[in-house]
């Protein structure tokens, strides 16, 4: 992965706020099946950012952007750490069948939209590495296009599976790019080892549905 341009911050889309894609990022995307979190999972969350943003307060401005990257990666590691191992929300990507779905609809994309570096299907949410390809001379596909096609037909299908209908993904999801080579091969193994961490397996090549670009694997 080349340094160079990652930086450049020359498209804007919005989401649900105002959102940064650079031109030439490799993003981390993380995305969950849809149930109720527990009520005092949320209101923890929102005490810790409530606490945290109090203490920016003392903190000169300057100081204050890598703390706050230092707190988001840290609440979404305790919110990723309690998704993989809440007992009560559906696991319904352990389904082969809807695995598969999603594993598919992630390659028909590939090398199209984007390219595809990592990916781990876990039992209720979903981590994958993705590079946009260029839409235009100067302008990648939105993560915010390909998430929506992705999440939308594959609640489609997958529903079909389950006989059900309704929701099936979480509103949203979680993106962040990727700044530096060492972060680039840090989300990696974290993405790898997310089923091991979970206690599902001993060892991320047992877990059944898991897959890195071999170019890249530098592990």
């Amino acid at each position: 992965m080349k340094n160079t341009d990652i930086f450049d911050y020359r498209f804007y889309y919005k989401r649900y706020l105002p959102h940064i894609q650079p031109v030439d990022a490799v993003l981390f995307v993380t995305y969950s099946i849809k149930f109720e979190y527990p009520k005092s999972f949320y209101e923890n969350l929102k005490r810790k950012k409530e606490e945290f943003f109090k203490s920016l307060k003392h903190i000169p401005k300057e100081d204050r952007k890598e703390k706050i990257n230092n707190f988001n990666k840290i609440q979404f590691d305790i919110t990723d750490n309690f998704i993989a191992k809440f007992t009560k929300s559906p696991k319904w990507l352990n389904n082969s069948q809807i695995a598969d779905i999603i594993k598919n609809s992630l390659f028909f994309k590939h090398d199209k939209e984007y390219n595809l570096i990592c990916y781990c299907i876990m039992p209720n949410h979903v981590h994958i590495l993705i590079k946009p390809l260029l839409k235009t001379k100067d302008k990648p596909y939105s993560i915010a296009g390909i998430m929506k096609n992705h999440k939308s037909f594959t609640a489609i299908e997958s529903n079909k599976i389950l006989k059900r209908n309704g929701q099936f993904w979480h509103r949203g999801y979680y993106d962040h790019y990727i700044r530096d080579e060492n972060e680039f091969y840090n989300v990696i193994r974290y993405i790898l080892n997310n089923p091991v961490k979970a206690g599902l397996v001993e060892k991320y090549e047992d877990w059944g549905y898991y897959w890195v670009n071999e170019e890249v694997l530098q592990l």
